[in-house]
């Protein structure tokens, strides 16, 4: 998501996987670099692969081009890259306590789970065939890749790389809830809400405890890794390495808080319109990140222009309270169908909730989704299943649906 304020200052929200970011993302952004014109702040909600990776290819690609760069002023021989050029980062928000965690703890934890990429770039789609076993292989890349990547986005800013600075505002280090000093980001208020300091500190603390006691099984990992590789070829079918695969990821996060509890979420302001951005903070956290801002009315509810939905309108993120609490013009569910979200009763659950209040002088609630039944290849029950939601009764509460057409590559939501 890429919001633009009247200044013409911009803020990116993550990047997805990587493949939708070549795909939908890097080509827009290069005609930013075209214009002359930056990314002021990457924002990069927490380290999950659907919303770091992303961001790792944009970073990449830009390194990719400097080495060019170089290479073209210095006489050497290097080709040109065969893909879209960034434009210029200038600020990365980016909360990587793993990264930190490994750092302090001298474990190189981020090598023994990135490890298993090259294992696992070889359980494709064409490989496994079944939908059960494309559904393991997806979890078992993203329980595996999300705390390299994250690693690897710190090297990539770095001063040795791009050089861009990381949470400046909070002098480099985590950015934690500040909600009575926001940012000021041209005509932007940005204000950050979560994650607390203590629930990073728990998190902190969690992940030190398994790192201390786990030397030896992340020893095992790595040879279980390569005994994964070895299996390849082999009279091992794709399902029993998928699950094998699943198993040694599962039990790396299963003995830790998930990455998802520190999530950066951001209220963004400006002449009277909000943003609320959320990344996959749970739906309690966020309720009670609202109580500490102060930004729940007497009757327990906040207004907002822009809603992104939590966890791409996921069930663990939801609850009839939140959706009542928190009342929106726009509505933005970012998912295509993976791992069933949207939830079709999670969009119910807030068409639910706008029937039962509508927006006050008879103002339009919009559902905005980044995919459609048009453009599915897969999941296209759900699909259809959550486009039935809008039917008339919807419409007489005056609530729409905006979804991404077979022929687009963006949406636009003018506030102006």
């Amino acid at each position: 998501m890429l919001l633009t304020s009247s200044d013409d200052k911009r803020l990116l929200a993550d990047a997805g996987l990587p493949k939708a970011f070549d795909d939908f993302i890097a080509s827009p952004l290069a005609k930013l670099r075209t214009a002359g014109k930056a990314i002021d702040v990457a924002y990069v909600s927490h380290i999950d692969q659907d919303h770091i990776g992303g961001m790792l290819k944009l970073l990449s690609d830009e390194v990719a081009w400097r080495a060019y760069d170089h290479a073209q002023a210095n006489g050497g021989r290097l080709g040109k890259p065969k893909v879209p050029r960034p434009p210029e980062i200038k600020q990365l928000w980016h909360n990587a306590f793993l990264e930190d965690i490994e750092r302090t703890e001298q474990v190189d934890l981020g090598t023994a789970l990135a490890s298993s990429a090259g294992v696992l770039s070889g359980l494709n789609a064409a490989a496994l065939g079944g939908r059960e076993a494309q559904q393991i292989a997806s979890e078992t890349r993203m329980l595996a890749l999300s705390v390299g990547e994250a690693i690897e986005v710190n090297w990539r800013i770095g001063p040795d790389q791009l050089d861009i600075p990381l949470n400046p505002d909070f002098a480099g280090d985590l950015m934690t809830a500040r909600p009575k000093t926001p940012i000021r980001l041209g005509a932007l208020k940005i204000t950050v809400l979560g994650p607390t300091a203590k629930q990073l500190t728990e998190l902190r603390k969690a992940w030190i405890v398994w790192l201390k006691k786990s030397k030896k099984r992340i020893e095992e990992l790595r040879k279980a890794h390569q005994r994964d590789a070895d299996a390849i070829g082999s009279d091992t079918t794709t399902l029993d390495l998928a699950n094998l695969s699943r198993n040694i990821a599962l039990s790396v996060e299963k003995d830790v808080t998930p990455p998802n509890l520190a999530s950066l979420v951001l209220l963004i302001e400006e002449n009277g319109k909000r943003v609320l951005l959320t990344g996959d903070a749970g739906d309690e956290s966020l309720l009670e990140y609202f109580k500490a801002a102060n930004l729940l009315d007497a009757s327990g509810k906040i207004e907002v222009d822009v809603l992104k939905v939590p966890h791409h309108g996921a069930h663990n993120s939801y609850s009839p309270k939140f959706a009542a609490s928190v009342r929106a013009s726009h509505l933005i569910f970012c998912g295509d169908g993976e791992h069933h979200n949207p939830e079709p009763d999670v969009v119910k659950g807030y068409i639910d909730s706008v029937k039962a209040a509508p927006l006050s002088g008879g103002r339009t609630t919009t559902f905005w989704f980044n995919w459609s039944s048009v453009r599915a290849t897969e999941f296209q029950d759900l699909w259809d299943e959550v486009e039935s939601l809008f039917n008339a009764s919807a419409s007489a509460a005056k609530i729409t649906r905006r979804s991404l057409r077979k022929t687009e590559t963006s949406m636009t939501i003018d506030l102006a």
